[in-house]
């Protein structure tokens, strides 16, 4: 199986790639982590192929063809205009991921591109390992991931023109509370709900307690009680969980259209 960090220079030439399987194409700066994140995807999705590219002119190639996502990670700000434009034309099909190192900071140019609807999820490099490999399944399956802060920080701009927000300003509350309110034997409350969405970005239980002004121990006594409401068991579970129902809300706004 095509795995980690080939260039496409060798795709044409590699016979364990098959045409007919879905890709997921890794394009990104060479860099440790992006070879990290590669393998873990590799072994996390086997019955996928992975392509790993480090110039965006390899997307343009005629054998690259069935991709379902395509992660963009460490690459120029002034270079995402046009790599939009060849994903747009070259695999319209498929699904386009973000790794950025702060949701919550992005350069104004890639802002735009997420303003505009142009990606399907953004991945913040601090999220833990697990939820960000299932935040990458979810939008395989034509689901959307946008952290909560992001939602919040581009809302505002957003409003006046005609990309994420706007399509999305009753989803992005769907999108940040409806999943989250709706589990198990109860809904969450509002800090509930604050604790689940630093959780899902694989934040410690101390720094949540820092972050929202609160005990450690006040902070266990939340998520046990969120993780009685959700039926979960852990920390995986809950992330597990609500990047479903995430999906869910993708396929019904799908549905909708």
């Amino acid at each position: 199986m095509y795995r980690t960090s080939s260039p496409l220079s060798n795709f044409a030439d590699n016979d364990k790639v098959s045409p007919k399987k879905s890709k997921i194409v890794v394009l990104a700066k060479t860099d440790l982590f992006a070879e990290c994140l590669t393998q873990a995807i590799s072994v996390r999705f086997q019955d996928r192929d992975v392509v790993s590219l480090s110039s965006a002119e390899r997307l343009l190639d005629g054998k690259l063809i069935n991709v379902s996502l395509i992660v963009l990670y460490g690459l120029p700000a002034a270079a995402f205009p046009s790599i939009m434009r060849m994903i747009h034309e070259f695999h319209p099909k498929a699904g386009v991921a973000l790794m950025v190192q702060d949701a919550e900071e992005l350069d104004s140019s890639i802002a735009g591109v997420v303003e505009e609807g142009l990606v399907h999820g953004v991945l913040p490099l601090n999220l833990n390992l697990d939820v960000c490999l299932t935040a990458i399944d979810l939008l395989m399956k034509g689901g959307e991931y946008f952290p909560a802060a992001l939602l919040r920080r581009l809302a505002p701009r957003a409003l006046s023109g005609g990309g994420l927000v706007e399509q999305n300003q009753a989803s992005s509350e769907a999108i940040d509370l409806e999943p989250k309110t709706g589990f198990g034997q109860g809904l969450l409350t509002t800090r509930e709900i604050q604790i689940l969405d630093l959780i899902c970005m694989g934040t410690q239980n101390k720094i949540i307690a820092d972050r929202l002004g609160l005990s450690e121990n006040t902070v266990k006594v939340h998520v046990r009680n969120l993780y009685k409401k959700m039926n979960v068991r852990n920390r995986t579970e809950a992330a597990s969980r609500y990047f479903r129902s995430d999906a869910d809300l993708a396929s019904l706004r799908a549905s909708s259209r």
